[in-house]
């Protein structure tokens, strides 16, 4: 026989057939405990994958509006000299880590470019040995892990996403693609 004994703890009296009694507090098994842990840490695991994949999307965001901005500055950099217009002197067949074109920018752009994920893994830049500083090629590697190894390069022609690693001794060189 159930007994009620105050209805607002749910506080209930069970009594056997031998009249013993004892109180219960109504409360959670532990099946339940689990069950609910286990739907909370799938849950967290779901946002978790999430956020990561946004925050790989915003890096690689980061990565190809630094690209844009360093062909602006380029840009910039090359009409700022109307007698003699050219880009930025590099030595020949030398990819170098941006801040160095970064200082020789500082006037068209924020000279602190580093990429967001990580500063040793650094923005690149060429000027494939063109002696008359006509031609450039900027670029970043992309994270997308999902795909094949993919760079964001910025060059007079503009701005692209492309497989095809940077390079200046292969055909197309950086600054054709």
């Amino acid at each position: 026989m159930i007994k009620f004994l105050n209805k607002k703890s749910l506080s209930f009296t069970l009594t056997s057939k031998f009249g013993l009694g004892r109180q219960k507090q109504a409360s959670f098994t532990l099946i339940e405990l689990l069950v609910v842990i286990a739907i909370i840490g799938i849950l967290a695991t779901i946002v978790l994958v999430s956020l990561s994949n946004a925050r790989t999307k915003a890096r690689d965001a980061r990565r190809e509006t630094d690209m844009h901005q360093f062909s602006v500055a380029m840009e910039m950099y090359y009409g700022a000299d109307n007698n003699n217009p050219h880009y930025p002197d590099l030595p020949p067949d030398v990819a170098t880590a941006i801040p160095a074109l970064a200082h020789n920018l500082a006037p068209f752009m924020d000279p602190a470019a580093l990429d967001p994920s990580n500063p040793s893994r650094q923005y690149f830049w060429s000027d494939c040995g063109d002696i008359t500083h006509q031609q450039y090629c900027v670029w970043a590697t992309l994270e997308n892990p999902s795909a094949p190894t993919t760079y964001y390069i910025a060059n007079p022609r503009g701005t692209k996403e492309t497989t095809i690693p940077p390079s200046c001794s292969a055909t197309p060189k950086c600054y054709d693609l």
